[in-house]
């Protein structure tokens, strides 16, 4: 019967209340399909935040030093030069790999709905008493403590294990 409704509105016959079939189509299809494409969505921006974590303490620095040694191949040692590109470059990839991860958070605070705390003081001048008026982390911190840890013990179990 509502196909039929439907059909007929599309025809052009007319009920007072209903919608078009391509109107109805939509209303029909889009609810569902938008809430599963937008918890897609904030699946994706937290695997995102959670992925580049990891890759921001360990493929950021393997990936500079690879292409520090790619470019100084020719020379076939080690100048000060290279030493200084490694320093300034690691450094600096990670900070545009952060940047970078604050802006997906920021993205995907957006469409969580969730609001940042202003941080007016900067963690290092607070003291252990003021930890309290700074709110709840966010899921970016949470993931860089995480991932920290993780790399942490990795290099660890490494030297522990694997270092002859």
């Amino acid at each position: 019967m509502a196909a039929q409704a439907f059909t007929d509105t599309a025809r052009g016959v007319g009920y007072p209340g209903l919608a078009t079939g391509a109107q109805a189509t939509r209303a029909l299809r889009g609810l569902p399909v938008r809430e599963t494409a937008r918890q897609a969505a904030i699946a994706g921006l937290g695997a995102t935040m959670a992925v580049g974590s990891v890759a921001l303490w360990t493929v950021v620095p393997a990936g500079v030093l690879w292409l520090v040694s790619r470019l100084s191949a020719a020379s076939g040692h080690v100048t000060l030069g290279i030493c200084l590109a490694v320093a300034v470059a690691i450094p600096t990839a990670i900070a545009l790999g952060g940047q970078a991860l604050a802006r997906v958070e920021r993205v995907y605070m957006r469409m969580t709905g969730t609001i940042a705390t202003p941080r007016v003081v900067p963690g290092w001048r607070r003291s252990l008493s003021d930890s309290d008026a700074l709110g709840p982390a966010s899921v970016l911190e949470k993931l860089m403590v995480a991932s920290v840890l993780l790399a942490l013990v990795a290099l660890a179990t490494w030297f522990v294990a694997f270092a002859g």
